[in-house]
């Protein structure tokens, strides 16, 4: 499964400064996010997918199942 925030990024044609801007956001919130180092997503990110009308509790699940896949792909290395 891949990023959903990286999947967004890629449906609106952003790129990394991009949506650090539009997100409000430092450089290291996205970096943590895309990597799925977060437990959580930001909460500044969720209001940009609230902004452009997407579900944020869709977002939120499909990040936790992006963190639990990428964690199952470590511990089987």
């Amino acid at each position: 499964m891949e990023n959903p925030l990286k999947e967004l990024m890629q449906e609106n044609d952003w790129t990394y400064s991009d949506l650090i801007v539009i997100a409000d956001v430092c450089e290291s919130t996205i970096y943590k996010n895309l990597k799925g180092s977060r437990s959580t997503v930001s909460s500044k990110i969720l209001d940009l997918v609230d902004k452009l009308g997407q579900d944020r509790e869709v977002f939120k699940n499909k990040y936790q199942q992006f963190r639990n896949e990428k964690r199952k792909e470590l511990l089987n290395k």
